[in-house]
């Protein structure tokens, strides 16, 4: 019985690795998280990672709150995507309709790519949270022979600081540091 139960787990365990790595494929806007003011310019990098079976492309939505962020441009990076079209029928409602990636070479894309950038200009105060989803019409990320991948999408936060608060805490910050000078000092 031990004899054909270390096979067994073995089996089990290589299962259970697979099964680990398939799940690991993600999409993520880097940073997670910005602290900013009105008035600024912030960019976000889409970053793909884990993608066990090279890609061959995919599609998604991206959203966030216009009150607060609008969008001024978006970059598809060049390599991996040979073929790429976004569809934003409003550039003013906070979502990008769709992002059509493809690359020509089969699964030329590789296990972790740059999908592109983001740029907005922040537009008013407050938090929002930039979050990707896959294509309700094209579906989402796809391996050699048109096999789907499960995706996990990371979205991040921007927040606005307002300018007395950020001068605020600047001047704050700035009496610590002579605090601590002084100390050092003595």
């Amino acid at each position: 019985m031990k004899k054909l139960l270390t096979p067994v787990m073995g089996i089990f365990a290589m299962l259970g690795v697979l099964v680990t790595t398939a799940e690991a494929a993600t999409v993520s806007l880097i940073p997670g998280s910005t602290l900013t003011s009105v008035g600024a310019t912030v960019t976000l990098s889409i970053e793909g990672s884990g993608f066990t079976d090279n890609t061959d492309g995919g599609t998604f939505t991206t959203t966030w709150d216009p009150a607060i962020l609008q969008l001024a441009s978006f970059t598809i990076a060049n390599p991996p995507w040979d073929v790429s079209f976004v569809t934003d029928s409003d550039p003013n409602d906070g979502l990008l309709d769709s992002v059509f990636l493809a690359t020509s070479p089969i699964g030329g894309a590789g296990p972790d790519f740059l999908i592109g950038t983001l740029t907005f200009d922040v537009v008013g105060d407050g938090s929002t949270l930039v979050s990707m989803t896959d294509d309700p019409l094209f579906g989402g990320w796809v391996a050699p022979g048109a096999v789907p991948i499960a995706v996990t999408y990371q979205g991040a936060t921007v927040s606005t600081v307002p300018v007395p608060a950020a001068v605020w805490l600047f001047g704050s910050g700035l009496l610590g540091l002579v605090g601590i000078a002084r100390r050092k000092a003595a």
